[in-house]
């Protein structure tokens, strides 16, 4: 079986650290690999697409109960580029007052390159975060749905959050380095291709406040009063799109992964709350429609094999 907490309270905090508490025993951080907190910031400026800071204030109190004892938290923005600007706005600097934390924009990180897919499902270079292939990485973010691909939590927040932002954009051709392509087809391949070669070690979900409509940047708030946490990222998200009325049969990326994983959700085993009793429905993307045509038929020829390159080191 595999464990996915899930509990309901008034705020991030106690939603956050009563969640990871419920899965404490299936936590494991070894003591060779720095840990680091990859916050979901999409906009700098919209805090509403930021993972709260009380969430993560939470996870580093977890963690400092497991032993450890130095942190970093790293996020690169895609919108405007202005990593630490978000985070001095979103007051995420004040957790230096009571933790020893660094602060990382994953943008300005040295790299390495990964086939991502362009439009007409062709092979196009992207670069990724170096640091986060030597780190303990635990995903935090924000309950929310998506332009592209329906919903975003922890999977995502590590699979897209870790390319370098000028590689985020679509694709320009007759580049060396081809953005990934944002079309359904492509876009739910390359998040299951990078979940393969980077996934996050624990996932927190914080649903407290979370952002339905046209996210993950121009949605508005709704209060579902959930967190949920888990080892396994891909069931921690399952749960979540289950809590936000969504099917998560519907959403490309998720699909691909549990065939990948072989995991049949009926092994999923959900601690504290009961989801059925928790399900808000979220309001999907006005393009929800046209992110349904994500299927490709013969899509494990496009997921199979090592996609690693040399990076710009």
């Amino acid at each position: 079986m595999v464990n996915v907490s899930l509990t309901r309270k008034d705020s991030s905090y106690d939603a956050v650290k009563g969640a990871l508490d419920l899965i404490g025993d299936d936590v494991n951080i070894p003591d060779d690999r720095p840990v680091l907190i990859k916050a979901n910031m999409v906009s700098p400026t919209v805090e509403l697409s930021a993972t709260p800071v009380n969430a993560i204030r939470a996870t580093l109190d977890f963690l400092l109960e497991k032993g450890v004892e130095k942190f970093t938290i790293a996020e690169g923005t895609a919108v405007d580029a202005d990593t630490m600007g978000g985070f001095q706005r979103y007051g995420y600097f004040s957790l230096r007052e009571d933790y020893d934390v660094e602060f990382m924009d994953l943008n300005m990180d040295e790299s390495v390159l990964i086939e991502s897919l362009d439009d007409d499902l062709n092979p196009a270079n992207i670069r990724l975060a170096k640091t986060l292939f030597d780190s303990y990485i635990v995903s935090v973010a924000r309950m929310k749905t998506h332009n592209n691909v329906i919903a975003t939590m922890s999977v995502k927040n590590l699979a897209v959050g870790s390319i370098i932002n000028g590689d985020r954009t679509k694709r320009v051709p007759n580049s060396e380095n081809r953005a990934f392509s944002h079309e359904p087809r492509p876009i739910n391949l390359t998040l299951a291709r990078l979940n393969s070669e980077l996934s996050p070690d624990l996932a927190v979900i914080d649903g407290v406040i979370g952002m339905q409509g046209n996210g993950p940047v121009d949605g508005f708030p709704i209060s579902s009063g959930v967190a949920v946490a888990s080892a396994s990222p891909l069931a921690a998200d399952i749960v979540g799109t289950q809590v936000m009325g969504l099917d998560w049969r519907t959403i490309g990326y998720l699909w691909y992964l549990t065939q990948l994983r072989e995991l049949d959700v009926k092994d999923i085993e959900v601690l504290g709350e009961n989801v059925i009793d928790h399900v808000i429905k979220y309001q999907p993307h006005d393009d929800f429609h046209w992110q349904l045509g994500w299927w490709v038929e013969n899509w494990r020829d496009y997921l199979g094999g090592d996609y690693m390159r040399d990076g710009d080191e």
